[in-house]
């Protein structure tokens, strides 16, 4: 006959065991439940022109000789520091990080990007040419910017709001403050467009300061 263990220590043994198997389900579908994530770029306007011998000069592309300009890392807030994108309702100081939508790059890089492109376009008269600034590239002028806020939500407003200055030789030769709101369409996608459509008006003021120290030299 065989005996069956009981008694205070058993059902403590049980008992751990128990919430060991359903902890292990728990996990599992946790595992089962989680999304892929989704990924996302701010989208630029195309530039048709680049600096003279640029590497990247593409094919029949006629180079810039004009200004050359350098946009300096931007300051992000600390919120924003971070892959997950960001969503807030309006004013709303809730904020909630999405997991399942990042950005693909670097946001402070991607930020320099798309100004560089809309802020090239603007003095595409001038043949005046921006990117983002690297050692040992000679730039004549660059461009410094703080944002301060950059977020929205989707089907909701998007706001940028953002300090901005043009140095020479670290000298503030220029500055601004810059604040905007575009409305987003549904769904993370649109979102996204509407973070791109704030950075190009943001470029667009910027190339206006550049201008206007290049006015003043002349």
């Amino acid at each position: 006959m065989v005996s069956i263990p009981s008694g205070p220590a058993c059902l403590a043994r049980a008992a751990t065991l128990c919430a060991a198997a359903l902890a292990c389900l728990a996990l599992t579908a946790c595992f089962r439940a989680s999304a892929p994530a989704h990924f996302y770029v701010l989208a630029e306007p195309p530039v048709l022109a680049v600096p003279a011998g640029s590497r990247d000069q593409a094919a029949g592309v006629p180079p810039r000789m004009g200004p050359r300009v350098g946009i300096m890392p931007l300051s992000l807030p600390g919120y924003l520091q971070r892959p997950q994108i960001v969503v807030r309702q309006g004013d709303n100081v809730d904020i909630r990080r999405e997991d399942e939508h990042r950005w693909a790059e670097d946001l402070g890089e991607g930020m320099s990007r798309v100004l560089g492109a809309a802020m090239t376009n603007s003095l595409a008269d001038i043949q005046g040419v921006v990117m983002p600034l690297r050692t040992g590239v000679p730039v004549d002028l660059r461009v410094q910017v703080e944002a301060r806020r950059f977020e929205g939500s989707p089907g909701g407003e998007v706001f940028l709001d953002a300090l901005w200055s043009v140095q020479r030789d670290g000298k503030t030769l220029r500055e601004g403050h810059f604040a905007a709101r575009h409305r987003a369409g549904p769904g993370m996608a649109s979102l996204v467009e509407a973070h791109s459509i704030l950075l190009e008006k943001l470029g667009t003021e910027l190339a206006a300061g550049v201008r206007q120290v290049l006015a003043s030299d002349s």
